[in-house]
């Protein structure tokens, strides 16, 4: 069986697709247009599908053409070439996103000969097939893992939290996270170099010092797990209690652009659903710039999924209800402008003085229509 892949805006309907029939095909054709922007999201794409063919030691060949789509002559000399590797009636042609008269006349030439058209739905997440003799609609039955989302983009991944040292803390991280604002006061306390009262935070102190971040004598062992660490692996769980198909907290990802430049970046936690890969950004700060954070998402958005979303979660204890009654004029972290812009771009802010698990994860289960 050889599979067609038709490169056109969203690179997001081929690689579900490859991926669905990655064991069925023994050829795969990326065809793509030939100005330059089109050639990089080429080169980029055919790392990414080399890359999955050796995770999973793929036997099928790859081959990379491009076409001049407004030249009908080199359009029909392309046909001729699919034809001559692969018979019609074992041909699937994936026509989700190509350029329209690529798609038109390569459907006219290969329908009626016996091949299958393939219109993937990236919101659906299905494949409808398109025969001479009809249509049918099928689920994708192999979605991808996180890490086969980045790899298929052409990316790497360089690190992510290890989920058995994850779940060896889970017991404490959940006693924290029914005490949180008991964690909050302790944390602001150790931040401001203040005395504990021991008997005050217990309920916080005893799973600290369970996870060896506390000493007995008071010291803190790991503070950056103290300010934000934990933090993130509180969300991590509230997370993992819903039903994506994969999640990832501690993720670095690399890529090289064009020009051969080294880009590195941070998540702290990645999910992923029917193929959709999302973001959280766990901020447990009073301050941050809540505007930039959206712009940087939003071009990140552009990197990892064009369908994707992001969750920005930002605990700023000074957001408080008793400063908004005394009608003190304090700074916000997310004004109306920016929560306007965060709408426009597929994020969604949750900004409180405290955690409400009840409230984060309703909002989590509308965003991602979970």
């Amino acid at each position: 069986m050889m599979l067609v892949s038709l490169l056109g805006e969203f690179d997001s309907s081929i690689l579900p697709v490859f991926f669905e029939f990655k064991h069925e095909i023994t050829h795969h054709l990326l065809i793509h247009g030939v100005n330059d922007r089109e050639r990089q999201s080429a080169v980029r794409i055919t790392s990414g599908l080399n890359a999955v063919r050796a995770k999973y030691r793929l036997k099928c060949t790859l081959r990379e053409m491009q076409v001049d789509t407004n030249n009908l002559k080199g359009i029909y000399a392309l046909i001729n070439e699919i034809i001559n590797v692969s018979p019609p009636d074992h041909l699937l042609v994936n026509v989700s996103d190509g350029i329209a008269n690529l798609v038109i006349v390569l459907s006219k030439e290969t329908l009626d000969a016996g091949a299958q058209l393939l219109i993937y739905d990236r919101y659906e997440n299905t494949i409808t097939k398109l025969t001479s003799n009809g249509m049918s609609k099928h689920n994708i039955k192999h979605n991808m893992k996180i890490e086969d989302h980045i790899i298929s983009k052409g990316y790497t991944l360089i690190e992510a939290r290890y989920v058995n040292d994850l779940y060896n803390r889970k017991v404490y991280i959940e006693r924290i996270t029914k005490n949180f604002e008991t964690f909050q006061h302790f944390r602001r306390r150790i931040m401001l170099e203040k005395s504990i009262d021991q008997e005050r935070y217990e309920a916080v102190i005893e799973p600290l010092l369970k996870m060896g971040v506390l000493a007995r004598n008071g010291k803190i062992l790991d503070m950056n797990y103290i300010l934000g660490g934990l933090f993130e692996d509180i969300i991590y769980f509230l997370v993992a209690s819903l039903n994506f198909d994969d999640i990832l907290s501690g993720v670095k990802v690399s890529y090289h652009t064009v020009d051969n430049i080294f880009v590195q970046n941070e998540f702290d936690i990645l999910m992923i659903k029917s193929n959709h890969l999302y973001i959280i950004e766990c901020k447990f700060r009073d301050r941050v710039d809540g505007e930039n954070l959206i712009y940087k998402y939003d071009a990140l958005l552009d990197q990892m999924d064009h369908d994707g979303k992001v969750m920005i979660i930002n605990i700023a204890s000074t957001e408080s209800k008793e400063a908004i009654k005394r009608g003190k004029r304090i700074h916000k972290n997310f004004e109306k402008g920016a929560l306007s812009r965060a709408q426009l771009n597929n994020t969604l802010i949750y900004y409180e003085p405290t955690l409400d698990t009840d409230k984060l994860l309703s909002m989590m289960r509308g965003f991602f229509d979970l």
